[in-house]
């Protein structure tokens, strides 16, 4: 909660509304890298504790559910896990809070040891991971975290009005078309314009591609015709003709317009549109 916008945690306390498919299985895909890491983790032999819950020793309300900690006669380690579409080149904000706040809670627990953390961050789909490390115990940004988790207990109490915080995160949240950060706006102003430009770079990128892929496919198939199959250092390249029967949709439509009629389907789709 601590490393999200406080009118969001607030109000999916008190106003919750009932999650997604997309949201669940979000969850879900949290939940399995979690299990990934602990088998990795057995497997190399390495001890830790799952799941463990820290607890603020003077503010009970205010407490930490880690993923992993590693306890050391030297040190305490925290690793924090996250799923992830694509690996981002720097750490969200919110997991910066979030560990920092993890660490924290864990050094007044743990007041004779040094406590450091790190975020392993898992793309389940292609395999990849990145360790957002070097995390260490920061007394002031702590103080700032449990003020701001004290500010959320307040509002969950009804004491204060939660304050807003404007991050990349307010795309998914379910409470933006009231919030106050969005209204009075023509144009909602999400708060994405890097990746906006980030994705209209690689279109770019993805045409200039796509056309050296042409001249490429072409020059390769014109090397290979006479011979229909032939080799190119440690790569065999072969030119098959294949034969494929369709539809004359067009001429169909020409001679038997009622025909087509009678099968016509309309179905509804996404176009993105990006200036």
């Amino acid at each position: 909660d601590v490393g999200q916008c406080p009118r969001k945690v607030v109000l999916s306390k008190t106003q919750s509304v009932p999650h997604d498919l997309q949201t669940l299985i979000r969850f879900e895909r949290g939940n399995l890298v979690e299990r990934i890491v602990e088998k990795a983790l057995n497997h190399a032999g390495i001890k830790y504790d799952p799941q463990v819950e820290i607890i603020h020793p003077k503010l009970p309300h205010i407490k930490a559910h880690l993923d992993f900690m590693f306890s050391r006669q030297n040190e305490i380690a925290v690793l924090e896990t996250k799923s992830v579409s694509n690996i981002p080149d720097a750490p969200y904000p919110s997991w910066i809070q979030q560990i920092h706040f993890q660490i924290g809670l864990v050094a007044l627990n743990n007041s004779s040891l040094p406590v450091r953390g790190a975020v392993l961050v898992i793309d389940l789909s292609s395999g990849e991971f990145h360790v957002f490390n070097d995390y260490s115990h920061n007394p002031p940004l702590f103080d700032g975290l449990v003020q701001k988790a004290e500010h959320i207990w307040s509002a969950v109490n009804g004491d204060v009005e939660p304050y807003t915080e404007k991050d990349i995160l307010c795309t998914w949240c379910p409470y933006r078309q009231s919030c106050p950060e969005f209204l009075n706006q023509d144009l909602v102003d999400l708060p994405i314009q890097k990746e906006v430009e980030e994705y209209l770079s690689l279109k770019e990128t993805e045409k200039s591609v796509k056309a050296d892929l042409d001249t490429l496919k072409a020059l390769i198939e014109e090397a290979v015709r006479p011979y229909g199959e032939a080799q190119a250092g440690e790569h065999t390249i072969k030119l098959k003709s294949s034969t494929r029967t369709s539809l004359d949709t067009k001429s169909l439509m020409a001679e038997h317009p009622e025909i087509c009629g009678e099968f016509n389907k309309t179905s509804t789709f996404n176009r993105l549109y990006v200036s």
